[in-house]
Formats: C-alpha cells, structure tokens, sequence
C-alpha cells in the first residue's frame, strides 16, 4: 500500500515563494544581483591571481583555485540559501499569525452578531414593551410585548409620534419636555412611574426606562424605551392600602368602643364596689343582728327547757295523761327551736371566723360509741348498727365538734328513713386519714342535687318540709367543721335506696405535733 510522504521544506518554501508577491519580488532581486555578485568576486581573484600569484606555482595556484572554488563559494551559496530560507520562515509565520488575528477577528465579529441576534429575538419577542425612538420622538421599532400591551400592530404606530401613547393632559403639562431633559442631563430615566393610553383607550400605568442612543461617534441618534405593565400590581397596592385604611378607621372605632366599655367597666366596677362594700356592712348587721338574737331566745329557751324537765320529772304535777302528752310536745318544740338557735349560732360564728377548734387526740370508735348510745337512750326509731372496727388509730380534731358533726348526721339519716330501718355507722383507716361513715336506706338524693346538698339552706325536697322538720344548716356546719380540721366530706347516693354520707379526720401524730393547740373555723365565703 502507498504511504502518503509529508512532501519535502523544499516544496513547503516554494508554496510560500509563489504564494507571496513580497517574496516573490525579494527573490526576483536576489536571482538578478546574486549573479553579478558572483562573476564580480570571480573577476576579483582572477585580477588578484594575475597581479600578486602568477609567480606561484601551478600546483599552488590549483590548490588556491580548490580553496577559493570549492570551499569558499559553496559556503557563500549555504549562507545565501539559509538567509532565504530564513526569510521564507519569518514571512510564513508573520503570515500564520495574520491569519490566526484574523480567524480571532473573525470569530469575534460571529459572536457580536449572534449577541445582536440573541437581543433582537430577546427585544423582539419580550413581554414588556420595547420600542425605539429618533430623536424627534418618532417611533422606530415596535416589539411584540409594545403590541400586546397596547393592541396596536407595528404598522399602525411606526413611523408616528410617541406622542399617541401620551394623555391629553400629560401632553399639556410637559411630560414630554421633562423627558427630555432628563434624558439629557443624565443620559436615561429609570423605574418612571406613569400612564399610557392603548388604543381601545384603556389606561396603562406602567413603569417606564427611557435611555439615550448613540452611534459610534458618540452623536446622540434616538432613545429606547422599555415599559412594563404594572396596572395590576397598582391597583392591588391601592386596594391594599384602601384595606389598610378602613382597618385602620375600624381599629380606631373599636378602640373607642373598647375605651367607652372600658370606661363603663371601671364605673361599675366602682358601683360594685361601693354595693359591696355597702352589702359588708348589711352583712354585719345581719351577723350581729342574729347573733343577738340567738343570744337573747338562748337564755329563755334554756329557762324554758329546764322548766319543762321539771315539770315532767314531777309525776305528781301533772296527772293527766292529755296533759302530760302536750307537756311533752311543747319541750320537743323547745328543743327543737333550741336547736335551730344553736345552729344560726355556729352558722353566724363560722362565717365570722369566731368558731374556736381545739384539736386534740382521741378515739373515734369510742366516741361513735358514745353517740350511738345517746341517741339510743334518746329511743330512737330506728336501729344503730355499731362499727364493725377495732384497733383504729387515734384522731386529732376537736372531740365536741367532731360529737356534733356525728349527731347532725345520724339525724339526717333517721329524718329521711323509714321507721324501723337501720343506721349503719362504720369506720376505717385510709392513709394518713380515718374515714367515719353514716348510712341510711332513706329516699336517696337526685344525682343533679348531690354537688349542692352541703350548701347553705338547702334540702333536698320541699314537699316533706312539713313532715320532715329542718332548715338546711346541718350538713352546712358539718362541712365546714370537717374542713376547718383538715377533713372532707362526701355524699354517695342512689334515688330511693339510699345515702352514705363519709367524712375524714386526719390521724394524730405527725398532724398533732405541726397544728395549734387552737384554731378558728375560716371567715366568711
């Protein structure tokens, strides 16, 4: 197979010699001059070896011949040659480097008209709008954005004022002139805020750049304009700060109005107060009022009882059985109007804060004992059945109310059974606590009066008022005698089963040794 050969640096200098009409004329010169130059320096010698060496020898002059021939000359014709070829180099790549700026030049100019077309199409196709003007404000170009804002196609504005753009108004006040100027003094106008007008004579607020054209002289030849559509965005902001102000104007109203109430608060509150303060006062002499009267149906009632325990211990007083049975009707009612004395009484002194507790340890069972047979010595109706407990830790409260807090209870229960039914007393040790409870199988509490029957004056059912004698204190006392102690009490109740009432009293011992030896029942609630 044939090898392509790099063809020879003869051929490559012969290609640049003829390609080249600066070398080609150097050549030319040289072809013409080397001759001359030639037989000049032949002629030279052969005048030198006439004059000076015609003595020599022949052997001598040949050797002289040899030297000046075929030495010399061929080493002038090789620096002759490597000058040329020099010269061929040093065109060749003065000629490549020419080539290579131009091919830069080239490739650079490519690029600016790409750059050209690349802003065109940018221009072109934007969807703000881009128009040109020359110098007396006549429009130029046209671009697709100028015609979707404005509806008007490229042929109907080029070639007319901007001026058709403008308002009347605007027109008449100079915004044209001040344009101008603008552009003159600083070369652009930038983010100019202001209205056009579209050819269906809708209002275009757009935000306007204005810049300066000019060519490569530097002379000014028209200017640019570029307008975006910020009609909504305007009118957004507008709507926005209409909102801000009606906001504002109600905020402002609703302040009053919060001022006034504000205003109408604190003057009835100071109204309350006064009513309060002037309630306290009532509630004082009510207080001291009750507390008198207590006190004053206290000692006859007291007298009145003794007398009539006199009177019934004397059989020889009262013969009669009629009248020993209403004898003994009136000291039942004394009693109980004693009771319903002693009651307001504690009432009055708990809400006052006056009832003193002295706390002491003691044994629960043994006063439960105790109170089962009072009230079976009483003769009670219905049976007391005893707790079933032994062994149970001692109590710190005060034994009297703690007594008081029994009776009331076991009334309760007898009140609201049937004759005959029992009364189950028990008790037992929870924690820190003894827990005493009383139950009957009486006509049980409505589940929506359970959260109320410890409140003050409050029964449970009206309809037995009559038959059922109370006033709605008892359960009241019992309450607040049990928290005055660090107790609670509790009521669990079926409808027409039944009640258990269960109270605590804490154990002696370390409550012993950190409460008063005394303490008052808390004031008023």
């Amino acid at each position: 197979m044939a090898r392509d050969v790099a063809p020879p640096r003869t051929d490559a200098l012969m290609r640049s010699f003829f390609a080249s009409p600066d070398l080609r004329a150097l050549m030319t010169r040289v072809s013409r001059v080397f001759p001359l130059v030639v037989f000049g320096a032949v002629a030279l010698y052969e005048m030198f070896a006439f004059a000076f060496l015609r003595h020599i020898s022949d052997t001598l002059n040949l050797i002289l011949d040899l030297v000046v021939f075929g030495i010399l000359g061929p080493i002038v014709i090789w620096f002759t040659l490597r000058w040329i070829t020099a010269q061929v180099e040093e065109y060749d790549r003065a000629r490549a480097e020419k080539a290579a700026a131009e091919a830069e030049r080239q490739r650079a100019i490519e690029a600016a008209r790409e750059q050209e077309r690349l802003l065109a199409a940018v221009s072109a196709n934007s969807a703000d709008a881009i128009i040109t003007l020359d110098n007396a404000g006549i429009i130029k170009a046209w671009n697709r954005g100028a015609e979707m804002i404005f509806d008007y196609k490229p042929e109907q504005v080029v070639g007319k004022h901007f001026e058709i753009l403008l308002l009347p108004e605007q027109i008449a006040r100079g915004e044209i002139e001040w344009l101008n100027q603008q552009i003159r003094e600083r070369g652009f106008v930038r983010n100019y805020q202001t209205t056009r007008v579209a050819k269906d004579g809708r209002r275009v607020i757009v935000d306007l750049t204005r810049t300066a054209l000019q060519n490569e002289h530097g002379e000014f030849v028209g200017y640019s304009a570029i307008m975006r559509d910020i009609t909504k965005r305007v009118e957004t902001e507008r709507e926005l700060q209409k909102l801000n102000l009606d906001l504002e104007t109600m905020v402002a109203e609703r302040t009053y109005q919060l001022a006034s109430a504000t205003e109408e608060l604190r003057r009835r509150n100071r109204e309350l107060e006064e009513a309060n303060v002037k309630l306290t006062e009532l509630d004082h002499l009510k207080s001291d009022f009750v507390s008198m009267v207590s006190h004053e149906l206290r000692a006859p009632l007291t007298n009145i009882n003794g007398s009539l325990e006199l009177l019934l211990e004397n059989d020889g007083a009262f013969r009669d059985k009629s009248s020993r049975e209403m004898l003994q009707i009136v000291r039942e009612q004394s009693a109980r109007l004693t009771r319903l004395v002693q009651g307001i009484l504690n009432v009055s002194r708990i809400e006052a804060g006056q009832l003193v507790l002295q706390p002491q340890a003691f044994d629960a069972l043994a006063l439960i004992e105790r109170v089962i047979n009072a009230w079976e010595a009483r003769g009670a109706m219905n049976p007391l059945d005893h707790p079933r407990a032994v062994n149970l830790p001692s109590v710190w409260a005060d034994r009297d109310r703690t007594e008081e807090i029994l009776f009331n209870l076991i009334d309760n229960a007898i009140k609201y059974s049937p004759d005959g039914a029992p009364i189950h007393l028990d008790a037992r040790a929870s924690g820190e606590f003894v827990i005493v409870s009383v139950s009957d199988r009486g006509i049980g509490i409505p589940e929506e009066q359970v959260a109320k029957i410890f409140e003050k004056f409050h029964r449970v059912d009206r309809r037995d008022s009559m038959e059922k004698y109370g006033h709605g204190l008892g359960l009241f006392i019992c309450r607040r005698l049990i928290e005055a102690q660090g107790g609670q009490i509790w009521v669990e109740s079926v409808l027409g089963e039944g009640s258990t009432f269960r109270f605590t009293l804490p154990l002696a011992g370390r409550v012993e040794a950190e409460a008063p030896a005394r303490s008052t029942v808390g004031g008023r609630r």
